[in-house]
């Protein structure tokens, strides 16, 4: 057991990588279908070996659950560390524990079923082998940052995402559009990398190692001001990878990507990064009360004005953009306060839902010949039935509706938040759970319902099984995987408690808060009848009132002008500087320097030109002027010196 234990964790995270090699390598020499296959087996079997993993580790008692690897391990030949730079040793390694494997069953098992969809979808794409060799990366560089073993190695699958996540958004590289929202999707995470950098280095400052292990042992050597900083500059990278308040603005730019992509970078893994991130070092955030409480505010103001924008967005791929900024600001806020166990289910109940919706829109899109405008679309309903029903699917669940898997997720947090006496975090996250089902309900209407078909082209209905089948597998997880937290039937804290401890516990269906699942319930149902109101029932009303309330409307449309007001900030004065130092600076300054050297140099070079005649006889007048001057210096500087010193 021992083996496998060191060996299995190396193959799931190296499997990935290993397929994006040899698509790279063997790609061009295969048929296209041959990089697709290589790329989902490797995925595939990086999920079995998890789940394989998991069952092995959760069936240990809990604080025997937390696994530390090292590679090479300490009985090779070679020293068991990948860099020594005394006194800072930096090993290679691993941690597996519940919280390592939660993420990673769903990384591989999302992942994998957003590859298969990929197959179908990606056909018509010129760079179809090259799409599956950066979905692959992407994985590796996700399950690296999940299953490290010091912030160093998390910093290096942190940033390999980001790369991965740049080349993916961008992957239409002939659309300006893509390859500016990947630009900027880049520069955004490059801030919160650097966030985590100081934090590091203040980490080593206070504790001189990066491994989890030491680092957590140690924690409350350092002082609260120390730890509140070292919170604060790991919640810049967080906010940054999941795009929250004020780093939130590439999220709904990176929709230029292909839609497998947004299913698996901003709805099942990448933008929940900051939430693992988080709950990683949540010995940390016990002991930095004003960083976790940043944490937790930053969290719920994402939520709420996520959920604002997206009731006036039209693009139904921003408009799930929106609602993973409001959804992972729920997850940011649950970890703020301290309820790392809800936060973690709602991440595993939001990537099934999520990465569902993205999906079944990707039909809709992909049956419109591209189309992603709603008001460009309606009567859908009976001109595609399977999309229409896993989309509706999906709504439920991240609107909150029992049985669904949001139902579940989304009460834990709010109950949490009462619990822990929060009431003002708690009415945030409540009214934002109405706004939710609203702005989703108001999508689905305008989509599949709100008279007949709005569009340009007729609608077909391609039939495609690699498709079909895993927006099934979704539907099914987004309707039952809210069920591992039932009446005597808490599976979640069972999983969690050996990551969590006494933090893992989640108020159960058994010890249900009735006042907060009958608010969030209510709010739920209000907003779909709000927006079956407005859209259905009364459209002269919503007229009305869309006249009534234009100034608000232009505000959310535009997303709060936030990024005019960054264009402004940042890149207009910087644009004017650089023009100003290309116009000025440079060729007056820079290249006056360079030029002026070169004259200087040429200047020189004519001077000592003059000397070399070929006549001995000059050379020799300049030997004897050049001794006479020596000797003069000797005489009357040195030696004259040196009398009068003696004097």
């Amino acid at each position: 057991m021992e083996g496998f234990v060191a060996t299995v964790p190396f193959t799931i995270l190296f499997l990935p990588f290993f397929g994006m090699v040899l698509i790279a390598l063997a790609g061009p020499y295969v048929p296209r279908l041959g990089a697709a296959i290589v790329g989902n087996l490797s995925v595939l079997g990086s999920f079995v070996l998890t789940a394989v993993l998991a069952s092995y580790v959760w069936s240990l008692p809990p604080d025997q659950q937390v696994l530390t690897l090292k590679y090479p391990p300490a009985w090779a030949t070679h020293p068991a560390y990948w860099a020594h730079i005394p006194p800072l040793t930096i090993s290679f390694e691993l941690r597996i524990d519940p919280l390592a494997l939660m993420w990673m069953l769903i990384i591989t098992g999302v992942g994998f079923l957003i590859h298969l969809y990929s197959i179908g979808y990606m056909q018509e794409s010129k760079w179809y082998r090259t799409f599956f060799a950066y979905m692959n990366l992407f994985v590796f560089a996700m399950l690296m940052l999940v299953m490290a073993g010091n912030f160093l190695w998390l910093l290096v699958g942190w940033a390999g995402v980001g790369l991965a996540s740049y080349l993916l958004i961008g992957f239409d590289a002939d659309r300006m559009a893509a390859v500016l929202a990947a630009r900027k999707a880049l520069i955004m995470n490059v801030i919160g990398d650097v966030g985590i950098m100081v934090a590091i280095f203040l980490m080593y400052a206070h504790f001189g190692s990066l491994s989890y292990k030491v680092v957590f042992a140690n924690v409350t050597s350092a002082g609260t001001s120390a730890l509140d900083w070292i919170g604060i500059w790991l919640l810049v990278g967080a906010v940054a990878k999941s795009a929250q308040l004020p780093l939130h603005t590439w999220l709904p730019d990176a929709m230029e990507g292909p839609t497998p992509v947004s299913a698996l970078i901003h709805a099942a893994t990448m933008v929940t990064a900051g939430v693992y991130l988080i709950a990683r070092a949540h010995p940390i955030y016990d002991h930095a009360p004003a960083a976790a409480m940043t944490v937790a505010v930053i969290g719920c103001a994402s939520a709420f004005v996520a959920a604002t924008i997206g009731m006036a967005q039209y693009d139904i791929k921003r408009v799930l953009a929106y609602s993973t900024m409001s959804q992972i600001g729920y997850m940011i806020l649950a970890v703020g306060v301290g309820a790392y166990a809800a936060g973690t289910f709602h991440f595993v109940t939001h990537a099934f839902f999520k990465a569902l919706l993205f999906m079944a829109a990707g039909i809709i899109i992909h049956n419109l010949g591209g189309e992603q405008d709603i008001r460009k679309m309606g009567g859908l309903a009976k001109r595609m039935p399977f999309a229409f029903l896993t989309f509706l699917i999906g709504t439920l669940a991240i609107s909150g509706f029992f049985p669904f898997a949001g139902f579940f997720s989304k009460d834990a947090i709010l109950d949490e938040l009462q619990l822990l006496g929060h009431p003002w975090l708690w009415a945030f996250g409540s009214i934002t759970a109405l706004l939710t089902a609203y702005y989703m309900f108001r999508l689905v209407f305008m989509t599949f319902f709100t008279g007949a078909y709005r569009g340009d082209h007729e609608p077909h209905a391609d039939r495609s099984p690699t498709m079909e089948v895993p927006v099934a597998i979704l539907a099914v997880l987004a309707t039952i995987g809210g069920w591992l937290v039932l009446p005597g039937h808490d599976e979640m804290s069972r999983l969690l408690q050996g990551a969590f401890g006494d933090r893992g516990i989640l108020p159960t269906m058994g010890e249900i808060n009735w006042f907060v699942t009958g608010v969030t319930t209510f709010s739920a149902a209000a907003g779909l009848v709000i927006a079956w109101w407005l859209y259905e029932r009364a459209p002269q009303l919503r007229r009305r009132l869309a006249t009534m309330f234009a100034p608000v409307q232009r505000v959310l449309a535009n997303a709060y002008y936030i990024d005019t007001i960054y264009h402004w900030l940042f890149e207009v004065p910087t644009l004017t500087a650089a023009s100003d130092i290309a116009k000025y600076v440079d060729p007056e300054g820079v290249g006056g320097v360079i030029a002026g050297v070169a004259r200087t140099t040429t200047g020189l070079g004519d001077a000592m030109r003059g000397w070399e005649t070929g006549y001995l006889r000059r050379y020799g007048l300049g030997m004897v002027v050049g001794m006479v001057l020596v000797l003069a210096y000797y005489i009357f500087v040195v030696h004259g010196g040196a009398a009068v010193g003696m004097r």
